[in-house]
């Protein structure tokens, strides 16, 4: 299908936001909500205006924003009446020659294009006068609105696909503290001992591992960023050559260790699996080697509200957060039963497997959106079998 391209500012108006004055800010929810730029992709906000307006800075649900620092994201607006803060803008006046929910589709990849191209020192901007010379294809408006449709529908099972995966992430929070309490009553549920009398290794990552950075193969190199709430996360990591010292040795990881970091942001937790192979960690993360706990039980303790709250009262943060060993070894840690910690343990072993599942799916819509997507602005989505 032959199709013109226009560009977007012979079709589209953008309204740039305005700069309310930050002494007429609040939180308290006096007044009108007021769109930062890190609201657009949450759709709401938790600063409002007290100060005078124009009403044309309004912004109602339905209106698309779009973020103009940083990352160039555009969303749909759905968190009420609100104002329109600097360097945020809303696409204002559509020529009816264009449908709204097709400009919506098609700008994502667009200002994703502009972003990538774009040089920054600090922080990247966007301006309006980009965003007028961005030209879009111009089908009739019956294949505009066929279009825009078809990628609602695949878009829509993306979003299921990870509310699910939130929901099940959510259920291993909830299962743990449906087996052994919350914070007020989880130390009197069970007999409480200090970590450190449990540990049968505790120990940091050490400096100076730059020089051993190698380019895949080679030993993975674990930092804070591999480690999240209760889960260890590979989709990002630095490989080494380790050397054969005493230091290297120690910093090794077996499976079953529990991760933690204790600087930076702290209290993240993971467990190290099997089959992971040889792997090392960096200074922000310690080691922590017990026997007496279930690995999956120990570090869901310490990532729930409970253990973060032990781990939180402990931060020696006169300049920047950390925790020494002693505050490690002095976290009070409930002990149920071995065999109750296992029953634990296999509960989460269920459900992250649903959640992989349910990953995959997630990878193979994302996919699917994509090519439909990349179809779809030159004219050959209906060539495509998959829609």
């Amino acid at each position: 299908m032959n199709t013109t391209t226009v560009q977007l500012g012979e079709l589209v108006s953008f309204l740039s936001g305005f700069a309310f004055k930050s002494n007429f800010f609040n939180t308290d929810g006096d007044g009108l909500p007021l769109i930062r730029i890190r609201d657009v992709k949450i759709g709401h906000s938790q600063t409002y205006y007290t100060g005078a307006y124009d009403e044309k800075f309004i912004v109602t649900d339905g209106d698309y924003l779009i973020g103009m620092d940083g990352e160039f994201n555009i969303a749909r607006w759905n968190g009420g009446k609100a104002l329109l803060n600097q360097r945020v803008c809303k696409i204002d006046q559509v020529s009816p020659r264009l449908d709204r929910d097709y400009l919506a589709r098609f700008l994502p990849r667009a200002l994703k294009l502009i972003e990538d191209a774009t040089p920054f020192a600090t922080v990247k901007h966007l301006s309006t006068k980009s965003l007028k010379e961005i030209e879009i294809p111009l089908p009739s408006l019956i294949e505009q609105r066929r279009i825009a449709e078809v990628l609602s529908r695949v878009d829509a099972l993306r979003t299921k696909r990870r509310e699910s995966i939130a929901l099940l992430g959510d259920l291993t929070e909830s299962v743990f503290l449906d087996m052994f309490g919350d914070r007020k009553n989880i130390y009197t549920n069970w007999p409480t001992r200090k970590l450190g009398e449990l540990l049968d290794f505790l120990t940091s990552g050490s400096r100076g591992w730059a020089s051993h950075y190698v380019d895949e193969p080679g030993s993975l190199f674990l930092r804070i960023q591999n480690v999240r709430r209760n889960e260890l996360l590979l989709n990002d990591v630095a490989y080494v050559s380790p050397p054969e010292t005493a230091e290297a040795r120690r910093t090794r990881v077996q499976p079953g260790d529990v991760l933690l970091s204790i600087t930076a942001d702290l209290g993240r937790t993971a467990v190290v699996p099997h089959g992971l192979g040889e792997a090392f960690i960096n200074q922000h993360l310690s080691i922590l080697r017990c026997s007496a706990l279930n690995p999956h039980y120990l570090s869901a303790y310490l990532s729930t509200p409970a253990g973060q709250e032990q781990i939180m009262g402990r931060n020696r943060q006169a300049v920047k957060a950390g925790l020494n060993f002693d505050d490690v070894r002095s976290f009070s840690t409930p002990c149920p039963p071995m065999e109750l910690q296992d029953e634990f343990a296999e509960r989460l072993a269920s459900t992250r497997s649903l959640i992989s599942s349910h990953q995959k799916h997630l990878g193979e819509l994302d996919a699917l959106f994509a090519a439909a997507q990349y179809r779809a602005f030159r004219g050959e989505l209906w060539d495509d079998p998959a829609v």
